[in-house]
């Protein structure tokens, strides 16, 4: 997420960030906003200007909430005006990811990647997605081929690899792994195919992909899993409540009176039947399909957070990434894509009436509403004028009966 620099809410801690480097802090740009823990992490953009007055440029984190820990390479410091205890990092070297400083530097990754049996001939390597303190992709390409690393914390990196492996083995066309380390490093093959979300304009119509959608998820359903999938958004709604009254003070009734109607709602779906298999991260970034075939699903992507779990979180997930495309597109008019995503995500949503399993259509509103409001938070973070739409966005969701909540048309 892209911010001008009037948004740089830590400019204090930067400046100081500089003294400690023996640089002035030149200009900084916010880049990007994650939720960690009980806060946020904060990505900036700065520019610095040592003694010799040559110049650089560093990603900086700042962390608010953070653990009470010392942690390796990691500034703390306290906020004048505040009393905020914030922790500050230079990319890439994340506390929590210590090998994507081997990671994003290739020569670096080619002496560990060369350990592991894999090729490493004219090695190149480039940042496909980061978030701070949880995960990063970084593509790897060589003379011969090209593969993903995929930057853990450490103690996730065995658990992740025999994943991969057992739900090949049941059949989801997941990547194969070609290698990992104990520091965190998990290597696997790049699948053929292309992000669903960037083909919708050649899906021929919407029942087809949602059906094939359905199908995964009963495949994905049925895979053993020894351990629970990533916790439902839904248990943080006070958390999300909480923050988005603080940063969108103007909107606290409407957060409230939603905030009340997704509990009241979740509560309505009862227990979810016995735990299943699911994703964790459900939408359709993590989705691969043959672009000449764009209903046909080849790779299943990101199951870092899949076990035990309720289908209604992923279905939840689906429709809140789908319905953030749509705002971030400008509206379901405003765009193709939106106008496919926002036909997608009301079909989608219709579907759950007719699911098999009781309460699924209550507990998956009310989780959709959750995800779009840390959808609103992060974007509000962010400074984003979204924030808003996405909050009446999730409290239109929560209110919805079996009719349709679009006008877009495929």
């Amino acid at each position: 997420m892209s911010a001008p620099e009037s948004q740089v809410l830590h400019r204090d801690v930067l400046h100081a960030v500089a003294g400690s480097l023996g640089a002035t802090l030149v200009e900084a740009h916010a880049l990007q906003v994650e939720p960690t823990g009980q806060g946020f992490t904060h990505g900036y953009r700065v520019t610095l200007r040592d003694e010799a007055g040559g110049t650089a440029d560093h990603t900086v984190f700042v962390e608010t909430s953070p653990p009470d820990t010392t942690r390796t390479g990691v500034l703390t410091l306290t906020q004048p005006e505040t009393g905020e205890r914030v922790d500050v990092w230079v990319y890439p070297a994340d506390p929590s990811l210590p090998a994507l400083r081997t990671a994003v530097y290739a020569e670096a990754a080619s002496i560990v990647l060369a350990r592991l049996g894999l090729p490493v001939e004219d090695l190149r390597v480039s940042l496909a997605a980061y978030r701070p303190g949880k995960r990063a992709v970084v593509r790897v390409d060589t003379a011969r081929t090209a593969y993903f690393l995929k930057v853990v914390r450490p103690p996730a990196a065995e658990p992740l690899q025999a994943k991969h492996a057992h739900w090949r083995h049941e059949g989801v066309p997941v990547p194969t792994v070609l290698g990992w380390s104990e520091e965190g490093l998990v290597a696997l093959e790049a699948l053929a195919g292309s992000e669903l979300i960037s083909v919708l304009d050649r899906v021929p119509g919407p029942d087809a992909l949602l059906d094939e959608i359905v199908r995964l998820m009963q495949r994905i359903a049925a895979v053993p899993s020894t351990a629970p999938a990533r916790a439902s958004l839904v248990r943080r709604l006070d958390w999300y409540e909480e923050r988005l009254v603080e940063q969108l003070p103007a909107y606290d009734g409407l957060i409230e009176t939603t905030s009340r109607a997704i509990a009241r709602r979740f509560r309505a779906g009862g227990a979810p039947p016995p735990s299943r298999t699911v994703h964790g991260d459900l939408h359709l970034a993590q989705l691969l399909v043959d672009p000449s075939a764009p209903t046909t699903i080849t790779g299943v992507l990101d199951i870092d957070t899949s076990g035990w779990g309720d289908p209604a979180d992923d279905a939840a997930a689906l429709y809140a990434h789908l319905i953030a495309t749509v705002v971030h597109d400008g509206g379901s008019r405003a765009t193709l894509r939106a106008s496919r995503a926002s036909v997608l995500a009301d079909g989608w949503r219709r579907r759950w009436f007719a699911w098999p399993e009781a309460g699924f259509a209550d507990r998956a509103h009310s989780i959709a509403a959750t995800q779009l409001l840390g959808h609103a938070l992060a974007r509000s973070a962010a400074g984003s004028d979204d924030a808003a739409v996405l909050i009446e966005r999730a409290h239109r969701v929560v209110a919805a009966v079996d009719a349709p909540l679009t006008s877009a048309v495929w």
